[in-house]
């Protein structure tokens, strides 16, 4: 309970809410968030207050990239088609109705509730599926509902809250597209000739990130993503070569999106003032588009790929790839038209581990390990530490608007740091579940040990359920306002389940 005079606000963000569930109890499906139902037991707490509180929902709330039609339907970047995208955001809202009725519930008890957009659930921005969400929620007049898109932040008082996205190369949203399309649509108007075009992010969740999850679940919940998840990958399916140097070429282009100050950003975002979508990856279409990839010139691929590791593995990533089999490895030109046409699997390392091919899988074992080691020191799960310094700078540049609390999320990293003397930078962090590279297996161990311990981790990685590994942390910035809506306090806070009533 609130003291008297204080006025409570809760802010989430990264609820990823969205992907089929496993058909057994113990499977993952094509899922980052598992726990909806300690999501909604979290919402139905705060609607239970003696007094109203306010919830903030700060970007992905929702995850199309995880839904698509069928089975067998090809993964899309984003969802254009204001019906189609209604009908993923339906599917969502039936697979997962506790969290959505949750949300009902609140705002019947006086509640307020504000729900800002992030980088995967861009479709909301669209007219028809921001009606769609109401519905799903159940809003009704006199409910004290917001929704903000069009890449605004949301203040409260002295307090600034926004997503975050902006300000990472591979997600700015072109929101000036964004609104172009979202007129069109909402007149019913044609939009032959100029069309939104997602960030280089979607592009490789959808082309890469999803297919690969397909056979190893792990995915997208590993942190960071760049400097373990490409060398792991590499070393656990060299097959994926190809594929993974297109991610790298992606993140040549993603690269150019810089900002042009530390709050800014030069190429997206809201400031594409030319009456033209700015195209990331505009040589670049969807695998199941139709119209196939341009493939990379002679080299680039493997040039792009390099440079990746190079910068995430202490200049170290040449020697590493090197060491790999060569399966794959040619990146010649010629196009793409799948993603089965760009991997080979033949030499697969859960297949060898599963198979007990001790001989190869002991070859291929040193060079992960270096890789691995070279990057050991990670600070990402730090609470007050952030490893990426332009949401640093993003948050002083802020404060020089007279803010002295900035609040983001995106990055799934809960973070609390006093910047300058009275300004503060918080994440919320996620709802979803992560994993981390087991420390233990880097730290301390001479090399056969580590080897022992990477390999018993990749076994279990890729054959079983994830729980052992997996890292569930509900994280929630709560702020306490005064009667002129400044705040008083902010605390980063981690939600626990509260224990079963005694009968």
């Amino acid at each position: 309970m609130s003291e008297p005079g204080i006025r409570r606000v809760f802010i989430i963000s990264d609820l990823h809410v969205g992907g089929a569930y496993a058909p057994t109890p113990d499977g993952r499906g094509f899922r980052m968030n598992t726990h909806v139902a300690e999501l909604a037991k979290f919402v139905t707490g705060l609607a239970d207050n003696a007094t109203p509180v306010e919830l903030v929902i700060n970007g992905d709330m929702v995850d199309f990239l995880t839904e698509r039609d069928n089975p067998k339907a090809e993964w899309v970047p984003f969802t254009g088609d204001p019906a189609a995208a209604c009908a993923r955001l339906r599917t969502i809202a039936d697979r997962d109705s506790v969290f959505f009725a949750a949300l009902h519930a609140f705002l019947e008890k006086g509640n307020r509730l504000v729900i800002l957009t992030g980088n995967h659930d861009v479709e909301l921005a669209l007219p028809a599926v921001r009606a769609m969400l109401r519905e799903v929620i159940g809003v009704r007049p006199g409910h004290d509902y917001e929704f903000i898109g069009n890449g605004e932040a949301y203040s409260i008082g002295n307090a600034l809250i926004e997503h975050g996205n902006r300000y990472d190369q591979w997600n700015m949203v072109d929101y000036d597209a964004l609104r172009h399309t979202a007129s069109l649509q909402s007149r019913r108007l044609p939009e032959d000739g100029y069309a939104f075009d997602a960030p280089p992010g979607s592009k490789m969740v959808s082309w890469v990130i999803n297919p690969i999850k397909e056979d190893y679940k792990f995915v997208d919940l590993l942190k960071p993503e760049t400097a373990v998840l490409v060398p792991l990958l590499l070393a656990l399916e060299p097959g994926y070569r190809k594929i993974l140097a297109t991610v790298a070429i992606l993140a040549r282009k993603a690269g150019k999106q810089a900002l042009a100050s530390a709050a800014m950003p030069s190429l997206a975002g809201d400031i594409s003032s030319q009456g033209q979508t700015t195209s990331y990856v505009s040589d670049m279409t969807s695998f199941s588009s139709g119209s196939p990839i341009s493939s990379p010139a002679q080299g680039e691929g493997e040039d792009a790929l390099r440079q990746l590791l190079d910068q995430n593995l202490n200049g170290q990533g040449g020697a590493f790839l090197d060491r790999l089999p060569a399966a794959g490895a040619a990146l010649t030109t010629g196009d793409i038209s799948s993603f089965g046409d760009a991997v080979n699997r033949s030499l697969g390392m859960a297949k060898l581990l599963l198979s007990h091919d001790d001989a190869d899988v002991g070859r291929r074992l040193p060079a992960l390990l270096e890789a691995l080691r070279a990057v050991h020191e990670d600070k990402s799960f730090d609470l007050d530490h952030e490893t990426a310094p332009v949401y640093v700078e993003a948050a002083k540049a802020l404060f020089r608007g007279g803010f002295r609390y900035v609040i983001f999320g995106h990055t799934h990293m809960a973070k609390q740091m006093e910047l300058q003397p009275g300004c503060w930078y918080l994440n919320s962090g996620t709802w979803a579940d992560l994993m981390q590279m087991p420390q233990g297996i880097l730290n301390g161990a001479s090399d056969a040990e580590a080897s022992r311990k990477l390999e018993a981790f990749l076994l279990g990685i890729c054959s079983g359920p994830l729980t052992q590994w997996v890292l569930y942390r509900p994280t929630y910035v709560q702020l306490d306002l005064d009667a002129n809506r400044n705040v008083v306090t902010a605390q980063l806070c981690t939600y626990t389940v509260p224990a079963p009533a005694a009968s």
